[in-house]
């Protein structure tokens, strides 16, 4: 019950209160008075119980809405304190969304480099498969200019096989001229022992000298012998060692005592100039 109830109910029992006075004194005198007043205590005691009842209702309304009270502030109390928690677990919350778009952002800021690493790993890529497609065909093209230089070699090898055989066949038949060669000298010589004029006989202008080679140049040897033993500019002279034949030479600068000589032919066996060698215009 209201307070404003309880006060209308208190001022409802001082009405009654005075009304049962006024009657009392009213009825004071007649038997109708005492019967009004019987029946206005009757009333009265019958409010009271009322009035009673109201206000042990009115109590226990009040001790159940301070219950009610009581209860509403432990759960506002409760409520705020689940508040508070709420409040701190945003609070963790945000933070921990805060460190998340951080980690997000790093990570992004990572993606980032990583798709520019792998561009630059892509660009890598192709260009070591154009350079490997480079080298597939260079291979290709060395692989072929092999084959090429296989065959190039089997045609010089046969070539080199003739020309062997060639070789072979010309110091054959070098050998045979340098018999006949010996043969017609050791007749010259007797000819010549026996008083023969064989320059005459076979037309040679190119007097008999005989000597060695000196020195051996690029192209040219230089001979011991010179002016003072009849030499002169285009005479031939051939070039033995032993009984090997290694060429011919030609003079063309012809000093006192020596001269120099280019060379016309080589052996073709490989026997190459060398000091020492016997140099002759005579076969």
């Amino acid at each position: 019950m209201s307070t404003i109830s309880k006060v209308f109910t208190v001022l409802n029992l001082v009405f009654a209160l005075f009304l049962v006075g006024a009657n009392a004194a009213f009825l004071s005198k007649t038997e109708d008075f005492r019967e009004k007043s019987e029946k206005l205590a009757a009333d009265l005691a019958e409010t009271r119980t009322t009035m009673q009842a109201e206000i042990d209702r009115s109590n226990g309304e009040r001790a159940n809405f301070d219950q009610q009270n009581k209860t509403l502030t432990n759960q506002k109390n409760d409520l705020e304190s689940e508040l508070q928690t709420a409040k701190s677990t945003v609070d963790q919350v945000r933070n921990e969304n805060n460190q998340l778009r951080n980690a997000v952002d790093s990570i992004n800021a990572s993606l980032k480099e990583v798709k520019a690493e792998l561009g630059d790993l892509q660009a890598r890529n192709k260009s070591l498969m154009d350079q490997n497609e480079q080298h597939r065909a260079t291979a290709a093209q060395a692989e072929k200019d092999k084959l090429d230089a296989q065959d190039d070699r089997a045609r010089i090898e046969g070539d080199l096989k003739r020309a062997n055989a060639d070789v072979a066949e010309k110091e054959r038949q070098l050998a045979d001229l340098s018999k006949d060669r010996d043969n017609l000298r050791a007749q010259m010589d007797a000819l010549a022992k026996s008083g023969v004029d064989v320059a005459a006989i076979i037309g040679n202008n190119v007097p008999p000298i005989e000597g060695k080679v000196s020195a051996v140049g690029r192209g040219f040897v230089v001979l011991s012998v010179g002016e003072n033993e009849g030499v002169k500019l285009g005479f031939p002279f051939d070039v033995y060692r032993g009984s090997d034949y290694i060429g011919r030479v030609v003079v063309d600068n012809v000093l006192p005592d020596s001269c120099t000589a280019r060379i016309q032919i080589r052996n073709r066996g490989g026997l190459e100039f060398q000091a020492m060698d016997n140099a002759t215009t005579r076969l």
